[in-house]
């Protein structure tokens, strides 16, 4: 598409013209800029604002009529090609089969999401998959979940997951999704090449009974927004301090 175009265009002389270069990981600044002299400033979070609360899940779950006492799998991205919203319904579809009280929470927007609201209402699933369009509230949707599920055909290094590990969700991702983004023990990287059932089975293996704090591992794994203002703040003091 044209976003993608002018990325091509622009990436040719950046690195040439820049006097200092900055990515959200590695592979992507190596793809962008041609070259290793970058600094990695990752794509923080506010990580107070993700820690799990009993009483935000509850909230959370009213607000969307979800029953209390369900097990829910959701997923944060845009209705596009990559993120493989047609694998994540069938996968939600073997879950159901195996689990009744099972259900799905979409949050984004895109230009399939007609067509997957279509898939869903012909597998007959519409009763239990909520479709909450463009949030504000991410954070405190992630309460609302007990798995995150991100099967995506590729992706370059996607905050939501490190916005679910930071809300002490158990991630299921694809091996398509550059594993720079499993910070905590909370995420299992699956193969598309499994099938359908091969995934559920997985997932429904997992307990979801205890949410643990992790705001301090993911503070350690650097994608606190307090900490890298911090750490930019000094960049820039020590250049500037550098050059007089």
């Amino acid at each position: 598409d044209m976003k993608y175009l002018l990325k091509l265009f622009f990436k040719r002389n950046i690195a040439k013209t820049a006097t200092d270069l900055f990515a959200c990981g590695e592979k992507a600044g190596q793809w962008m800029f041609g070259t290793d002299r970058f600094h990695v400033l990752n794509n923080a979070i506010k990580t107070q604002e993700y820690i799990y609360n009993k009483e935000t899940a509850s909230r959370k779950r009213k607000e969307l009529a979800i029953p209390e006492e369900v097990f829910v799998i959701g997923h944060v991205g845009r209705f596009a090609p990559p993120k493989n919203h047609t694998f994540l319904i069938d996968v939600y579809g073997e879950i159901k089969k195996q689990k009744p009280n099972a259900y799905l929470l979409l949050v984004g927007d895109g230009e399939l999401k007609a067509s997957i609201e279509g898939k869903v209402k012909n597998l007959e699933l519409d009763n239990s998959v909520i479709f909450t369009g463009l949030r504000s509230d991410v954070n405190e949707l992630l309460q609302a979940m007990d798995i995150f599920l991100f099967p995506s055909i590729y992706e370059g290094l996607p905050v939501s997951i490190v916005e679910a590990q930071a809300a002490g969700l158990p991630c299921f991702i694809s091996d398509k999704v550059p594993s720079e983004c499993k910070k905590t023990d909370l995420v299992q990287q699956l193969s598309l090449d499994m099938t359908v059932k091969e995934w559920a089975d997985c997932i429904l293996k997992v307990k979801t009974d205890k949410r643990r704090d992790m705001s301090e591992e993911i503070k350690q794994a650097g994608f606190d927004i307090v900490e890298n203002v911090r750490w930019l703040e000094n960049y820039y003091i020590e250049k500037n301090l550098s050059k007089r």
